[in-house]
């Protein structure tokens, strides 16, 4: 995906029944990219929880700090007029 100069939010996942998840970010570009992961009570409304920049040719894990039951990582450029490409993964695991 690529990257522009607004929050963009990423499709939901329903993580009421993880126990532990992450997203993996590979920034393919040139540019550095800002990550949120965000939050929601419903799948309609999020609050901001992690938010980290991922250097250009680097691999970043945002792990949530806070829970709800729904949970998006939205992404955009750091710099104006910069956008990059980026990778991303997420990753559960449930109880057994």
């Amino acid at each position: 995906m690529r990257t522009t100069n607004e929050l963009m939010p990423l499709p939901a996942q329903a993580t009421t029944h993880m126990t532990v998840y992450s997203y993996a970010v590979i920034n393919e570009g040139e540019a550095p990219a800002v990550v949120q992961v965000q939050v929601g009570p419903d799948g309609l409304n999020y609050a901001a929880d992690v938010e980290e920049t991922i250097p250009a040719g680097r691999t970043g894990v945002i792990a949530v700090s806070r829970f709800l039951r729904f949970t998006r990582l939205a992404v955009r450029s750091l710099h104006a007029e910069k956008p990059t490409s980026l990778k991303v993964y997420f990753q559960a695991q449930t109880r057994q």
